[in-house]
């Protein structure tokens, strides 16, 4: 799974859930604290269709999928004559998600120290300045990412998606959005800037 299959599969399951155990997803998406567990479940779910095995909290990393290479070591430990707990496994993909709408930079730079082909960071704005606002934080953030020595180290082999959706209204504090508002931004290593999936 890449970076533009995890965008359609995560909004495919926004659809899907939002009648979610009997509440409306968009009324839990509306309580911050509330939402990420619910938001979790259904990262999980994705994850799990991918192939891997998906675990939460691992190196404090809200969801991560890996895949195991256990039997293998364990057979060839057993073949060498070996006692070793076989323990053999590859991080495919880590995701954080971010309520804050001020603070989820701080997730972005979490993942960049993480060693994974897939990264993926969940945050929101505010609903009044989505669009050339937001293209320019992301512009910023995208430069700063580059300051970092451990991001050059996965050029090129690193995705780095950021899910962006809509938050309170910056002035008045209100929740003045009708829908989830998802936008999906790809960071692209020749051009070092983060650009929106279609």
């Amino acid at each position: 799974m890449d970076a533009k299959d995890f965008f359609g599969t995560f909004l495919k399951a926004i659809e899907q859930n939002r009648n979610y155990e009997g509440r409306d997803l968009f009324d839990i998406y509306k309580h911050n604290a509330e939402y990420t567990s619910v938001i979790i479940k259904i990262i999980n779910e994705i994850i799990k269709e991918t192939g891997c095995t998906p675990q939460n909290e691992y190196f404090r990393i809200d969801a991560v999928g890996w895949t195991s290479h256990s039997q293998d070591m364990k057979k060839e430990a057993e073949e060498a004559g070996i006692d070793l707990k076989p323990h053999l496994w590859d991080l495919k993909i880590a995701i954080e998600h971010e309520n804050d709408k001020r603070a989820w930079s701080d997730e972005v730079m979490k993942l960049i120290h993480v060693k994974c082909p897939l990264k993926i960071v969940i945050a929101y704005n505010y609903s009044d300045e989505r669009g050339e606002k937001e293209q320019k934080k992301l512009d910023f953030l995208a430069n700063q990412m580059t300051k970092i020595e451990a991001f050059s180290i996965g050029e090129r082999k690193e995705q780095y998606l950021i899910i962006l959706g809509n938050g309170c209204n910056h002035k008045t504090g209100e929740a003045d959005y009708g829908d989830f508002g998802y936008r999906g931004y790809l960071y692209d290593w020749e051009d070092k800037k983060f650009k929106k999936l279609d």
